[in-house]
């Protein structure tokens, strides 16, 4: 199971990874295009949806890196209590995800139940940018479970004090 969920997240980190660079295209395309005063009627709304998978698939990463947001305050005043806040952490964590996919498989379903699309020309529906809140909760929830299993506590070195 924690391979399984490792691989979840490396898929989920790849996909991150690889909207980030395709974001670059049509971007410079909308730009040579505006100065060219023929601006696209598509470029904002698709990099905008894929800005949204992209922020939601990589919560796989910002756990597995460290990266996610903690406050350490007690952490630093007990350190011989920092694998209990860790505990603490990740049991959060792991109800934030659950939380977060739940809300997130509503929302998906009422916008297909309401054949919700988008108030532009492309009119997409928008369950689809929406499909982007459970699946990140998923992995979030995943890569907290196999941080408590396998105990990897990683701790980002932006939040080391000098």
């Amino acid at each position: 199971m924690i391979s399984f969920a490792r691989l979840i997240g490396r898929i989920m980190t790849f996909i991150s990874i690889c909207l980030m660079v395709l974001l670059c295209l049509p971007i410079a395309y909308e730009a040579i295009m505006r100065s060219f005063n023929a601006p696209t009627i598509w470029v904002f709304e698709t990099t905008l949806y894929a800005f949204i998978f992209l922020g939601f698939l990589g919560n796989a990463l910002a756990v597995k890196s460290g990266a996610h947001f903690r406050v350490t305050l007690l952490m630093e005043v007990f350190p011989q209590w920092t694998r209990l806040f860790n505990r603490i952490s990740e049991f959060s964590t792991l109800l934030l995800a659950l939380l977060i996919i739940s809300s997130g498989i509503y929302f998906v379903n009422n916008m297909v139940q309401m054949e919700i699309v988008s108030a532009t020309l492309l009119e997409v529906p928008l369950w689809i940018p929406a499909l982007a809140i459970p699946i990140g909760g998923f992995g979030l929830f995943l890569q907290t479970l196999v941080q408590m299993i396998t105990d990897e506590t990683i701790i980002d070195s932006h939040m080391v004090g000098d």
